[in-house]
């Protein structure tokens, strides 16, 4: 076994404008995790460990983001991948 890292997790919350005015804001109390905010709406997550999920719905809570809309995001990419190693298996 190695101490490898855990790799970091971002997934959309919901559509942006090619030319939207966009930012990044760190979320207070939790360490590299970064909403991606987009015409002042937050659009985006980063997780930079992807074992922070455990955690997702007391890190919405701080972000100020609605849990529901991140874990159905969190649910459809884990779906996708699923279905594609599937289909290459």
């Amino acid at each position: 076994m190695t101490d490898r890292p855990m790799p970091a997790m971002y997934f959309s919350l919901r559509a942006v404008q090619p030319f939207a005015d966009m930012s990044l804001r760190a979320v207070e109390g939790e360490e590299g995790v970064e909403l991606t905010i987009a015409d002042g709406q937050v659009v985006g997550m980063l997780l930079p460990d992807v074992r922070m999920l455990k955690r997702l719905e007391e890190i919405c809570e701080k972000a100020g983001v609605d849990p529901y809309e991140c874990w159905r995001r969190v649910q459809g990419d884990v779906d996708l991948s699923i279905q594609i190693r599937r289909k290459s298996g």
